[in-house]
């Protein structure tokens, strides 16, 4: 009995000793907690997801070792390539870890990465990659102020989708284009519609009230809610016949756009608002590509970061010095994405992404001579692009600056015409037969594609390009033992010819365009189509100077 009595007052005394040892070391706990924003002060509130709520009030501590556990096991299932097992595992690691935004990076990484490469078909491995896309987005909905996901999720988007190192990188850019035009329902959508729409079925019913006539439709038509609206409506990406026939075509682009804009919350977490921002601040993006995607996280990344995210702000430049360089998408047919896209200059990002430029250089991260190299580097190239798209009005005002605020010799030293074209023909003048062979065809190819697609100056301004390469080639008095090129037309002729019987998608709109130069030739009583080379093409005088 007394052994007893000893062992009940030992284990009572150890027992109380624990419990303060516990108090001691939680509030050591939650102060680490607090200092490393493991939980959001206002997180455990109204509207929390109830396993959420659950797992942060019930399971405490004990979270991070369920989530270790979780973790260890989805690495094994990995090794034997369980995939899809270990997408509801790091659902839950998610769940029991939501502020960890490290686990979520590597869990969405893992998916895009290194998951999306085991698999074999190019439609298994886009899907991987929209998996990690779409996990990392959940954890954003979790942990909306942690600026690391937001640069992970761009991060994606720019290298993995953007880049060309992955060799599905054009059939992940067509499914993309595919899914977003359906939602958007054409290419370029009115985002000031799309932003002013009603935020939620609360405000709708603000603008559609009890009695108004979509009600009554939608009752007519066996449509009980506007879920199942909503549903109808993105099986074809346009209201029902019997809905739209019934409202105002004002009602119904209200309707339309209230739809829309739930729709890429829901499946992409893009806000019109946001981008409407973007696109005033930077100028108008093609929101069918990756990169535009990339900025619009990293920029919102950047706008969570209390003072200044470097790493969402280089995400941000390099982005839009892609999108400068090849963000427009240009479709074989209209608003219908195919893998016979062309991706050229977005124009419009010049003056957005220079400003953009400069902004960071106020930062002491960015004032440095490397940053100011590749803003000088920019300017160039933007000059020669510009000018090669027909905007030469443009291009000089950045060769103006490029002069002015650089120690560019080429610049201080030459014409703007002679700077742009120097640009081109450098390597011309070392240029074996086939190398400039190359770059003439590269250009006329460029050319004509551009035209197929509707782009007639900016094709034109390529075909004078090539004509100017072409004379420069011909005309250096250092080569007199090269190889003749065949005449200019004659090379123009064979690479028309090839487009026309090796893209089937872009020859009808080739022949048409080619065709409709012809009859405006015929009409004008002139032999010299539209699309052509001024005879009077040559290169600028070496002696020209500022």
């Amino acid at each position: 009995m007394k052994n007893r009595l000893v062992l009940f007052l030992t284990i009572l005394s150890v027992t109380i000793l624990l419990i303060f040892a516990n108090v001691f070391i939680q509030k050591q706990m939650n102060t680490v907690i607090k200092e490393n924003k493991l939980v959001d002060a206002e997180f455990v509130v109204e509207g929390t997801p109830p396993v959420i709520a659950f797992s942060t009030m019930a399971l405490g501590g004990f979270r991070g070792v369920i989530a270790d556990v979780l973790w260890l096991r989805a690495m094994d299932l990995q090794q034997h390539a369980r995939f899809f097992e270990l997408v509801q595992l790091a659902d839950w690691i998610l769940k029991l870890q939501p502020k960890f935004s490290g686990a979520a990076a590597q869990l969405g990484w893992n998916m895009a990465y290194n998951i999306s490469v085991a698999t074999k078909s190019q439609e298994d491995r886009w899907r991987w990659v929209r998996r990690g896309i779409l996990l990392l987005q959940k954890a954003i909905s979790l942990s909306p102020n942690d600026a690391e996901i937001y640069q992970e999720i761009a991060w994606i988007y720019a290298h993995k989708l953007g880049n060309v190192m992955d060799d599905a990188q054009r059939y992940y850019k067509t499914e993309m284009a595919r899914e977003l035009l359906f939602i958007f329902g054409k290419h370029y959508p009115d985002w000031q519609a799309l932003a002013d729409a009603p935020a939620n079925e609360k405000e709708l019913r603000v603008l559609f009230p009890a009695d108004h006539a979509l009600w009554t439709a939608m009752n007519e038509a066996g449509i009980k809610d506007l879920s199942t609206l909503s549903g109808e409506f993105r099986l074809n990406s346009s209201l029902p016949s019997s809905i739209e026939s019934k409202l105002t075509k004002e009602d119904a682009g209200v309707l339309n756009a209230y739809l829309r804009k739930q729709w890429m919350k829901e499946m992409w977490m893009l806000d019109p608002s946001i981008v409407t921002v973007i696109n005033q601040k930077y100028g108008e993006l093609d929101w069918l590509l990756p990169e535009s995607f990339a900025i619009y996280w990293a920029h919102i990344g950047n706008e969570k970061t209390p003072d200044f995210s470097i790493a969402c702000a280089r995400q941000i430049i390099q982005s839009l010095v892609a999108s400068f360089n090849y963000g427009r998408m240009l479709l074989p047919k209209d608003n219908h994405a195919s893998e016979f896209f062309l991706l050229i200059p977005n124009t419009d990002l010049a003056d957005g992404t220079r400003n953009f430029y400069k902004d960071l250089m106020t930062h002491t991260e960015f004032n440095v001579t490397t940053f100011k190299s590749l803003y000088e580097n920019y300017l160039i190239d933007t000059t020669v692009t510009l000018y090669a798209y027909g905007q030469k009005k443009k291009a000089r005002e950045f060769f103006d600056e490029l002069r002015t605020t650089t120690e560019n010799k080429r610049a201080k030293t030459m014409t703007f015409d002679q700077f742009v074209l120097t640009e081109w023909e450098e390597d011309v003048g070392t240029h074996d037969f086939k190398q400039a062979n190359d770059q003439l065809t590269g250009l006329m190819f460029q050319a004509c594609l551009l035209l197929a697609y509707g782009d007639r100056e900016a094709a034109t301004e390529h075909l004078i390009l090539a004509k100017r390469v072409y004379l420069s080639y011909a005309n250096d008095k250092s080569g007199l033992d090269r190889v003749e090129l065949p005449a200019f037309d004659e090379i123009k002729k064979q690479v028309t010819e090839a487009i026309l019987a090796n893209y089937p998608e872009v020859a009808d709109r080739l022949r048409a365009e080619i065709a409709a130069d012809q009859r405006k030739s015929t009409e004008a009583q002139t032999d010299t189509p539209t699309f052509s080379i001024p005879e009077t093409t040559s290169t600028p005088s070496s002696e020209a100077k500022p």
